[in-house]
């Protein structure tokens, strides 16, 4: 007579646990790529959102050189503190800022040539805050005045 009960066909108690070790594995190796993956998406965040508080500005000061009926440097400069809100800068010379969205925004005016009057430079950085440890995006524009 045969005996039904005595071939078990189950897993054994080394087989469920190997497979565990083996699930476990897996899952952490995932787990860290996801945090991995969600710093690196923050930190790309930050820059975008310093890139687009650059443009913004940058785009401001471009409107207000057009703007100018003397158009030069150092007026550009004084329009800047004047109708911005921007302050002087202990920093660096000719160098203006201020917070703008959670970010600090230095911008700095420099002449491009000791011979003509008629280029400048405009530096705007921005950094994470006004300690200005981490500095996150920049921009420069040339600007021009027709004599």
């Amino acid at each position: 007579m045969k005996n039904y009960f005595s071939t078990e066909k189950g897993l054994t108690l080394i087989e469920i646990l190997a497979s565990i070790v083996i699930l476990s594995l897996i899952v952490v190796s995932f787990l860290s790529m996801f945090v991995q993956s969600s710093r690196t998406n923050n930190f790309s965040k930050r820059i975008v959102d310093a890139t687009y508080v650059a443009e913004t500005q940058m785009e401001e000061i471009n409107n207000l050189n057009k703007s100018l009926s003397s158009p030069s440097l150092a007026n550009l400069a004084d329009e800047i503190k004047n109708k911005n809100g921007y302050t002087a800068n202990s920093s660096c010379s000719n160098c203006y800022g201020k917070p703008i969205s959670g970010h600090y925004v230095l911008v700095q005016f420099k002449n491009v040539s000791t011979v003509s009057t008629d280029l400048g430079k405009v530096l705007i950085k921005v950094y994470k805050d006004n300690s200005k440890t981490s500095q996150e995006a920049q921009m420069e524009m040339i600007v021009t005045w027709k004599k």
